[in-house]
């Protein structure tokens, strides 16, 4: 009886490695995949980055290399009243040779069926069901717009691109150097202020002691469902897509970027 005890003892006392190797390998393999799934989510919700090659793009990559600008827009996503995932917009760039500026905007489907619900419609809309417009803290909006868009993994990706877009208006005023607030990182005096209307302004010096009072801080994108498109009511989203208050930097080497193959045709709006 002791012999048989100890043989069992010594059969449990040998599986327990075998037993520990394959609970690791489990575990292993549990974390593996949830990590992996995360990645693959995270890497499907994040948007190609692409520069729309628009005639006018073309035309001034031909004669020389245009500045372009990119920022990580302000607002990052938009939501419902009952706080569902909406819309989201990413890679901001401006490039003010040719006067454009380009979003990337995201949804899915839960996105048409929201529209369905809200208005009351018999079918889910298709993808196209939604109008965008820039909207400018001076009042002024651009309704004509090209794009282009694919899907992944459930989202929808559209880049937005919008002609006529000015971000460098300003004009001269006269401005003390003591009533500064800020110096960006090459000594430039910059301030922020709020003009008579309580919007905020940025005012940047040069060497003469002059300021270029900027008219244009904000710019918001704005997007209303096709059939019920009236500037005068909120939109279904609202999210801001340029802040000058906020960094934006030169795009390094941007002809990786720039779509010369066609990959994504350009439509036209408007």
């Amino acid at each position: 009886m002791a012999e048989e005890l100890t043989e069992y003892e010594e059969m449990r006392k040998n599986s327990h490695p075998v037993l520990k190797t394959v609970l690791k390998a489990v575990l292993i393999a549990l974390i593996i995949f949830v990590f992996g799934a995360v990645i693959i989510r995270s890497c499907v919700r994040r948007p190609e980055k692409h520069i729309l090659y628009s005639e006018k793009l073309a035309a001034a990559m031909e004669t020389g290399d245009p500045v372009i600008y990119y920022q990580s827009p302000y607002d990052k996503i938009n939501r419902n009243e009952y706080g569902t995932f909406q819309f989201s917009i990413s890679d901001c760039y401006y490039i003010p040779e040719t006067k454009q500026l380009q979003v990337t905007l995201r949804y899915n489907r839960r996105t048409l069926e929201n529209a369905r619900d809200k208005y009351g419609l018999a079918e889910t809309p298709d993808d196209d069901c939604f109008v965008h417009s820039l909207l400018f803290e001076d009042g002024e909006r651009i309704t004509s717009y090209s794009y282009s868009a694919y899907k992944s993994g459930g989202y929808r990706f559209v880049y937005l691109l919008f002609d006529g877009v000015d971000l460098d208006r300003f004009t001269l005023v006269s401005y003390s150097p003591e009533d500064a607030a800020v110096t960006d990182s090459k000594g430039t005096i910059i301030a922020h202020e709020t003009d008579e209307n309580g919007r905020n302004i940025l005012y940047e010096t040069d060497e003469s002691g002059q300021a270029k009072v900027y008219t244009r801080t904000f710019v918001s994108l704005e997007t209303y469902y096709t059939g019920d498109v009236n500037y005068n009511k909120a939109p279904l989203s609202s999210l801001m897509v340029f802040n000058r208050l906020q960094n934006f930097t030169e795009v390094e080497n941007y002809r990786r970027y720039v779509d010369t193959e066609g990959k994504f045709p350009i439509i036209k709006v408007n």
